[in-house]
């Protein structure tokens, strides 16, 4: 059997593994970006050909993507459509595991959110139309965000518990052995004190589906029933994570246009990704079979990206055997948004950073695909390297290499390059060329509209415009909140300077508790 490796070794072989695989991400990046700075200079009729041919896949690739997301909203409308509990209800026993028998656990780790913040997240689980007596939430915050993170927990145990199954607090301590402070410590002591509780009640691994959700999720109604009836008819139950649509919702009207447009394309994207099912990996909220979590250890402890670490851990454990089985569901949660509009772009800028980062995994996986013992098909190993290195390149490279590369030879190149027919026509080129790919603009302009919660009372119909009128802006955004936080984390996994701890979004609402 092959464990998905903690990041320490002592095997120097396996070091230099690890930082090799450390190193190569941050290093193509670079070495992308530095290449068309050269070019331009030294050879500008070379780099006016790469930039051309760029644009004309990145064109492809945005008119693709654009259907693809066409393709998950359907997809999400349908599945909205349908009642999953009756679905559930009508399966019997031909599965081998009754309906009846089925339990969520949620596990809540959180740090200092106030009440108001996490309430809704109460709220709903019980408008949520599974039944709550089959529902167990485990929640459990830090010591060291002090006694009121405490008694946020003790309030809400008070106010709720008899709703559920099980309401069980926990109060994660400071500096446990083998330890960083990030979020799968917590989750594992939510856990961990959900395992008594089942135990006590008899209740098999089997029957448990575990969700990881941050304290601001909000899952849809029929969430919950919709995991059960893929859990119950999947024969690989316990080889599956089922990953819903994010949404950063809950405060979309609340926060400026630049993280809007941010929250907004990370959902286009995860929904494009829910289509591309083969790829998918588990982020953020998400549930999976408790048996499976036990098996591999629980969640790493020594890892920022928890939420696609478990994923790559069931992988190894599996030998490859394990899938994110998509539902076309939304869990909404906060966009960022803090006191004043500078500190809220700082945080979002954090937060991007910080997934970014979970490119932390794939130096532990090289570690895995090199073991000799690892039965992981080689089409798989070279397919997923090949998948998170492009990834991480075109996140920390596409805007810059779009948006400036397409001036520099021009700017660079040498007046007897500027004489040439190919430098009047590159940026000629390169505007129509970008003008074509604004379908992908125009596509998520639209289809905004229609996965937005509804315009709060307290905005005027002008809001509406100005949600509209912020896809202009969608380049200049990408210019300064897409490419830098990626490249500012690869470049410091690089170098070794690590992330010591989980870097918590700050979360603010400007709702009012009904």
């Amino acid at each position: 059997m092959v464990t998905f490796p903690s990041q320490a070794t002592s095997d120097p072989r396996e070091h230099h593994l690890q930082r090799i695989g450390e190193i190569l991400p941050g290093a193509l990046c670079w070495g992308v970006l530095l290449l068309g700075i050269i070019l331009s200079f030294f050879a500008p009729i070379a780099a006016a050909i790469f930039i051309i041919f760029y644009d004309l896949f990145w064109l492809t690739r945005v008119l693709i993507l654009s259907v693809l997301t066409i393709l998950a909203y359907r997809k999400l409308r349908r599945n909205q459509k349908i009642n999953w509990l009756r679905r559930c209800r009508k399966l019997g026993e031909k599965h081998g595991l009754r309906f009846e028998s089925v339990y969520h656990l949620i596990i809540i780790p959180y740090v200092n959110e106030g009440i108001e913040i996490i309430e809704p997240t109460m709220k709903s689980f019980l408008d949520s139309n599974y039944p709550n007596k089959k529902i167990i939430v485990s929640m459990s915050c830090e010591r060291r965000a002090g006694e009121e993170a405490r008694q946020v927990q003790e309030q809400l145990k008070k106010k709720y518990a008899s709703r559920f199954a099980a309401f069980l607090t926990a109060v994660h301590p400071n500096n446990l052995p083998g330890e960083m402070k990030a979020k799968s410590g917590n989750a594992n002591w939510a856990l961990k004190n959900a395992l008594k509780f089942l135990k006590e009640k008899n209740i098999s691994p089997i029957q448990v589906i575990v969700s990881n959700f941050d304290c601001d999720t909000r899952p849809h109604p029929q969430y919950f029933a919709c995991v059960s009836h893929h859990y119950i008819v999947n024969p690989d139950r316990t080889r599956s994570s089922y990953q819903p649509l994010p949404m950063f919702n809950n405060n979309i009207w609340d926060t400026n246009f630049v993280v809007r447009i941010v929250s907004l394309g990370t959902s286009f994207w995860h929904m494009i990704e829910s289509v591309r099912h083969e790829r998918l990996v588990t982020f953020s909220s998400h549930s999976m079979s408790l048996t499976a979590l036990l098996d591999v250890g629980k969640w790493q402890s020594d890892i920022i990206s928890e939420d696609s670490a478990i994923f790559w851990q069931c992988y190894c454990r599996y030998d490859g055997n394990y899938r994110t089985i998509p539902l076309f569901l939304p869990v909404s949660m906060d966009a960022t948004l803090a006191d004043t509009t500078w500190k809220t772009l700082v945080n979002q800028y954090k937060q991007l950073r910080r997934w970014a980062y979970g490119i932390e995994s794939f130096p532990r996986l090289l570690r895995v695909f090199r073991n000799p013992q690892s039965k992981i098909p080689l089409w798989s190993k070279m397919s997923i390297t090949f998948t998170m290195l492009e990834g991480r390149i075109s996140w920390g490279t596409t805007s810059f290499l779009l948006l400036l590369m397409g001036w520099l030879p021009l700017m660079v190149g040498g007046s007897q390059f500027n004489e040439m027919v190919l430098a009047h026509n590159l940026p000629l080129i390169t505007q129509f060329l970008m003008r074509l790919a604004s379908v992908g603009i125009i596509c998520s302009a639209i289809l905004s509209y229609f996965i937005i919660p509804r315009r709060p009372k307290r905005y005027k119909w002008w809001k509406n415009l100005a949600f509209g009128a912020q896809s202009l802006f969608i380049p200049i955004v990408a210019l300064l909140m897409s490419a830098p936080p990626a490249m500012d984390a690869l470049t410091r996994l690089m170098f070794g300077k690590y992330f010591g701890s989980f870097w918590v979004s700050e979360k603010k609402t400007r709702r009012k508790l009904g």
